[in-house]
């Protein structure tokens, strides 16, 4: 009786454990198919801006669910924009996302009363003492902004002078060439010549920027920040934009991401057919993005084969007290 007893105890035990093991693997496939987490695939060679690259076939398209910003004013109430699609790749040196969402409109003319279409990823500081607010950052933590802007995108996105003759009367612009970069520049455009990064010809689509809450961001591109490189195209109704920048940083201020580990990530959105600009746009979360590693499958063989020798340990000593009490 007694030695039955301790079989099947040892038997129950045993199982347990199975399910133990398959609710792991369970749990683990619920969380994947959530997007709680944007794995970072690890490929090899080098990270290009083209959104059609065959390496972000290698790279799980994780769904983003976003919402109109209420928290701060301006705010909206409703947008077209109900998620957005990550992607995110690494070689070990940089780190592309490619972020596509739907748009029947490319808005790329800024104008009075129209705007342009715009993404934008929110990490927390490397310097940040905790996590910031996933809005814009806080008083206390930093955020570090990289923004997308389709009037930044090729000189297209200028105003041509049809499009904004029957708007204000027409003017000949007095150009020149800047000593410095030798491009032409209007002297009537008073945001160039005052140095106005925004409004600097030629200047690349994406921006570094750095925020410690709401109406406080500021330009973050310095001489020891990592360079931040962007495109976007739009096609088919939808837009797709990719962001790449290194891994590591020697500003404060700047993201870091590192192998093996996990670091925040929200998203925000704004759509120019809506006049959505500054506060009025849509916004996640915090998600986090995960940099796969080559370590990555012993990551998961380990408890694999630790369950398997549970089960080999436990089977040896069912076998062996079966063999004690026959003998």
């Amino acid at each position: 009786m007694e030695g039955r007893y301790k079989i099947s105890h040892i038997k129950i035990i045993s199982i347990v454990c199975s399910l133990l093991f398959l609710s792991t693997l369970f749990i683990t496939k619920d969380a994947s198919s959530q997007g709680l987490v944007i794995l970072a695939k690890k490929v090899s060679g080098e990270l290009t801006l083209d959104p059609e690259d065959a390496k972000w076939k290698e790279a799980e398209e994780v769904e983003i669910p976003v919402a109109p910003q209420v928290m701060a004013i301006p705010r909206i109430y409703d947008s077209p924009i109900k998620n957005i699609h990550v992607r995110a790749i690494h070689n070990s040196k940089e780190i592309a996302f490619l972020v596509e969402w739907e748009d029947k409109t490319e808005d790329i003319i800024l104008d009075v009363d129209t705007f342009p279409d715009a993404v934008a990823l929110e990490f927390p500081s490397q310097s940040a003492n905790s996590m910031p607010h996933f809005g814009m950052g806080d008083d206390e933590s930093t955020a570090n902004i990289w923004y997308w802007k389709s009037i930044w995108q090729t000189p297209k996105g200028q105003p041509q002078p049809s499009e904004v003759a029957t708007k204000a009367k027409e003017y000949k612009p007095h150009f020149r060439t800047d000593e410095k970069t030798h491009i032409f520049v209007d002297d009537f455009l008073t945001g160039v010549l005052a140095g106005n990064p925004v409004s600097t010809p030629g200047r690349s689509p994406v921006e570094n920027l750095v925020a410690r809450g709401f109406s406080t961001l500021t330009d973050n591109e310095t001489e020891v920040s990592a360079k931040l490189s962007g495109y976007g195209t739009w096609q088919s109704n939808k837009w797709q934009v990719v962001f790449k920048r290194a891994l590591s940083s020697k500003d404060p201020f700047d993201a870091a991401f590192v192998e093996g580990k996990v670091t925040p990530v929200a998203f925000a959105v704004w759509d120019g057919y809506s006049r959505q600009r500054g506060g009025r746009k849509s916004v996640s979360t915090w998600y986090y993005v995960g940099l796969e590693t080559e370590e990555k499958a012993t990551v998961y063989i380990y408890p694999i084969l630790a369950f398997i020798l549970s089960v080999v340990v436990l089977y040896g000593l069912i076998m062996w007290i079966r063999v004690k009490r026959t003998s």
